[in-house]
């Protein structure tokens, strides 16, 4: 196993994840820095934890799984990536390359200062090469600055504390992953697999609306008419690209539209590969209207979480159920969710 290892903070080994497998790729996903598929299948954004050491792609067997969860040390990372997807949605233009930097930031061994950047010779060239930094450096300062601000908060403490990252040790430099993001979306059987029901979902990047359209991954479900009767949807975890292929199912949601108000229940129903428990819930953000998607106040639509009108922190539940009045017409829905049991 790596020699890096033996830098990392104090962190928590996972158990039944002592001895798995993976396989590791670079740059193939534009979501992220790595590409990681654990031995259940499934595919989840990887990260660098160390900028000054080389990593070793392809199938590696005996991994070993540690999380951050619950360790002072780790507070200000695993605040960041329980905010990471929500930053990028907030902010298009805010890449893997930001990201990835940002990380490196927040962690202080190896330390890393983005004003010495050229003094450092051991440097990803997607990241920076020939004297030139391929990232927005003034975004990253301004994101990281903003975390520091933040830690007497009473939020910070709570996302800090509520989830964490999963910290790999492998052969090459330690490789890191966080807590995945879900969405309902309807779906049928084809050959056997899983397949989208296009009459029902939509992924955020077609074009149900002229010239809108997102790239990021999640479906907008309808219209749905009323008194149409209770529907179920599958929860996917980590379908990058709105491909079922790669995420994983951790559930299902019930979705019932009558007498003016759409009733919607969250379900977890499947056991983590890590765990062997059922996979919980951290948060959950449900958006319910007569468009596709919810809209700001410059009238500009999103698909960012924050602005779906209702949302909630959870305790690591199984079951949550929104019930949403006052409507009328043809309706869509967006079910977002925070899925903890990839690990942690």
């Amino acid at each position: 196993m790596s020699e890096s290892f033996k830098h990392i903070k104090t962190v928590t080994p996972i158990q039944g994840a002592q001895k798995t497998t993976m396989s590791l790729e670079a740059e193939v996903n534009p979501s992220s820095f790595f590409e990681v598929t654990l031995e259940d299948g499934s595919v989840r954004e990887g990260w660098c934890v160390e900028y000054n050491d080389d990593y070793v792609k392809g199938e590696q067997k005996g991994v070993k799984l540690y999380s951050t969860k619950g360790h002072p040390a780790w507070e200000t990372l695993n605040y960041f990536m329980s905010i990471k997807d929500q930053l990028r949605m907030d902010d298009p233009s805010l890449t893997y390359r930001e990201i990835q930097v940002i990380i490196w930031s927040l962690i202080d061994n190896p330390s890393f200062d983005i004003d010495k950047i050229n003094e450092y010779g051991h440097m990803p060239s997607s990241i920076y090469s020939n004297g030139e930094a391929h990232f927005d450096v003034q975004k990253v300062k301004d994101i990281v600055a903003d975390i520091h601000s933040r830690k007497a908060d009473s939020q910070f403490k709570t996302l800090a504390n509520q989830q964490g990252v999963t910290l790999i040790q492998n052969d090459g430099q330690t490789i890191m992953m966080g807590d995945e993001t879900a969405f309902a979306v309807k779906t049928v059987a084809q050959n056997g697999d899983p397949s989208v029901d296009a009459d029902y979902s939509t992924c955020f990047d077609e074009e149900i609306i002229a010239n809108v359209s997102f790239n990021r991954w999640g479906w907008t479900n309808g219209p749905i008419s009323e008194g149409s009767g209770e529907q179920t949807y599958d929860i996917y975890a980590g379908a990058g690209q709105c491909d079922l292929s790669k995420g994983t199912l951790v559930g299902q949601l019930t979705a019932n539209y009558a007498n003016g108000t759409l009733t919607v229940t969250y379900r977890i129903t499947e056991e983590s590969f890590f765990t062997n428990e059922l996979y919980t819930l951290l948060e959950t953000h449900l958006f319910v209207g007569s468009a596709p998607y919810p809209q700001m106040n410059n009238n500009k639509y999103t698909v960012a979480p924050g602005q779906y009108g209702n949302q909630n922190s959870h305790d690591n539940i199984t079951e949550y159920t929104y019930e949403v009045s006052g409507l009328s017409g043809d309706i869509y829905f967006i079910a977002h969710s925070v899925i903890n049991g990839f690990g942690q």
